[in-house]
C-alpha cells in the first residue's frame, strides 16, 4: 500500500544509508534557518516519527521558534509520548488509520496495532483533561484494495477514537508505461535516475469502483458531524478516473509544491515531492535552505514543471499538498 516502504520502495531499498541520516544537531539547525525566514509550519513525516531517538527534544526545539509541527504518525507510540505532544503543543497530530480494526490490523500486518492506537488517544485525551490544553488531531485513511471495504464505516472509527476529522485519500499507483516514460522524462531533462516509482509500481489500482461507490456514499452519509477534510476535492467521476485510468490527468496539471513547498529526506537531500523524490537540488549538510531553493538546479525543475506534468505526477497525491487547505 505505501510506495515508498513497499518491497521495491526507495527507503526499505535503502537503509544502509539510514546511519548517513541527519542528526538532531541538523534539524536543529534547518528549524533555525526556517524561523530566520518567518516559516511558520513544517510537515514531520516518516517512516514513523516518534521512532526518531531525539524526537521530544526536536519538537521542543522547533516550537520555541513558533513554528507550527504537524506530525504524520501510525499511532502506536502515542500513548508513550502523549503527556511531552500536550505539554509541548503547538502540534497537530494525523493518526493513520486504514479502517476498523480487523482491517487496520491486517493492512499493517501486525495484530493489535488498531488496540495501540486506540490506547494512545485515551491516554492523550486523559493527558488534556487534566491539563486542560487540547491538541489538533486527524485521521488519514489511505483508500487502496486492502481497505476500501472499511471506508464506510470511517466515520464511527473516528468517533470510537473520539476524533472529529477525517481525511481520505486515494493511494498512488504508477503503471509501467507511466513509469517507463517518467524515468524517461528524468533522464532526458535533468541526467537523472528515477529510482522511486517502481514502489508505487501497479498496472491497475486494484479498486473496484463499485465498491468504492457503495463505501463512499455509505462514508459521507455517515459523518453526522464528523469534518470530511478537503485534502483532495474529488467528485464521483474524479475518483472513477483515478482508480480506472492512470493515464488520464485530474484536475489543475499544476503543481504548487514546486513554489511552496521544499521536503528534506532523512539523508538531507532536498526535492519538492515526498513520493518520488527522485530530482534532489541540493543536500542540507551543504548549503543553506536558501541557496538550495534559489538554486539553479531548483530553478531548472520549476521551469520544466510548470509547463509540464511529469507522468508520475498523474497520480501523485503528494501534489495536493500546498492545495486546498479548508
Amino acid at each position: 500500500m505505501c510506495g515508498q516502504w513497499s518491497e521495491e520502495g526507495y527507503i526499505r531499498s535503502a537503509k544502509e544509508n539510514l546511519p548517513r541520516s541527519l542528526a538532531l544537531a541538523d534539524w536543529k539547525r534547518l528549524a533555525d534557518e526556517l524561523n530566520a525566514h518567518q516559516i511558520s509550519s513544517v510537515i514531520l513525516r516518516g517512516g514513523e516519527p516518534f521512532l526518531f531517538p531525539d524526537i521530544v527534544e526536536l519538537l521542543e526545539y522547533i516550537n520555541s521558534k513558533r513554528i507550527f509541527v504537524s506530525l504524520d504518525t501510525n499511532g502506536t507510540l502515542l500513548k508513550k509520548y502523549a503527556a511531552d505532544i500536550v505539554r509541548i503543543g503547538n502540534i497537530h497530530i494525523t493518526i493513520s488509520v486504514d479502517g476498523p480494526e480487523e482491517i487496520h490490523d491486517q493492512v499493517r500486518g501486525m495484530k493489535g496495532c488498531f488496540r495501540k492506537i486506540k490506547e494512545g488517544v485515551d491516554r492523550l485525551l486523559e493527558v488534556e483533561r487534566n491539563s486542560g490544553r487540547n491538541i489538533s488531531r486527524a485521521i488519514c485513511f489511505t483508500i487502496s484494495p486492502y481497505s476500501v471495504s472499511g471506508l464506510g464505516k470511517m466515520p464511527d472509527v473516528a468517533r470510537s477514537l473520539s476524533i472529529n476529522t477525517l481525511v481520505i485519500v486515494p493511494y498512488n499507483y504508477i503503471s509501467t508505461t507511466m513509469g517507463n516514460r517518467y524515468a524517461k522524462e528524468l533522464k532526458d531533462y535533468f541526467k537523472t535516475t528515477a529510482f522511486s516509482w517502481t514502489g508505487f509500481h501497479h498496472e491497475n489500482s486494484g479498486v473496484d469502483f463499485d465498491e468504492f461507490q457503495k463505501e463512499y456514499r455509505k462514508y459521507i452519509a455517515g459523518l453526522n458531524g464528523i469534518r470530511n477534510y478537503p485534502y483532495m476535492v474529488f467528485s464521483e467521476v474524479d475518483y472513477r478516473t483515478w482508480f480506472g485510468n492512470p493515464t488520464t490527468q485530474i484536475g489543475s496539471p499544476q503543481c504548487t509544491n514546486i513554489e511552496k513547498l521544499i521536503d528534506i529526506q532523512p539523508d538531507g537531500n532536498a526535492n519538492f515531492c515526498v513520493d518520488t523524490p527522485d530530482y534532489s537540488f541540493g543536500n542540507v549538510k551543504d548549503a543553506t535552505i536558501e541557496a538550495l531553493w534559489n538554486s539553479e538546479k531548483a530553478s531548472r525543475f520549476r521551469e520544466y514543471r510548470r509547463k509540464n506534468p511529469l507522468s508520475a505526477c498523474y497520480r501523485c497525491v503528494s501534489k495536493h499538498m500546498s492545495e486546498n487547505t479548508g
